[in-house]
């Protein structure tokens, strides 16, 4: 298992709505129900070797794309303060985002489980308007 997918597993595994997760790559793919299966990984919004948002993309089986978000790591846990030595000047604030040129990890930061169950609230947030309702014989539908 790489860095990246490694990071989605820890994001993966905290949201209620992604079931048989595969991890392959740079990816981690996923059922929401028998027709549909999603696509979560993290996105070069703009620059090379630097990942700042969390793509989602879902496909009906048999027709193909049915929609696609990008949310920016800055949107869903905010600006974080920078571990190490900060130099005099420079800001002690960073927008989160993963650096794959040489060494692959977080810039400046490491996020926290609270960071990661934020990223899977974000994730269960748009994934809950594609699920299949389910029925609760005592309230009725649910999502």
């Amino acid at each position: 298992m790489n860095f990246f997918t490694q990071e989605l597993k820890k994001i993966a595994d905290r949201c209620d709505f992604i079931d048989d997760m595969r991890l392959a790559g740079r990816v981690c793919m996923f059922r929401l129900s028998d027709e549909v299966t999603g696509r979560l990984e993290f996105s070069a919004d703009g620059m090379a070797d630097i990942y700042s948002a969390l793509q989602i993309s879902l496909f009906n089986r048999k027709e193909g794309m049915i929609d696609s978000l990008l949310i920016p790591i800055v949107d869903m846990i905010g600006v974080k303060h920078m571990c190490g030595d900060i130099k005099p000047g420079k800001p002690d604030m960073t927008a989160p985002y993963i650096c794959s040129y040489g060494k692959i990890g977080w810039h400046g930061f490491e996020p926290s489980d609270e960071d990661y169950s934020l990223m899977a609230q974000e994730t269960d947030n748009y994934l809950e308007m594609f699920a299949e309702p389910q029925i609760n014989e005592n309230m009725g539908i649910e999502m």
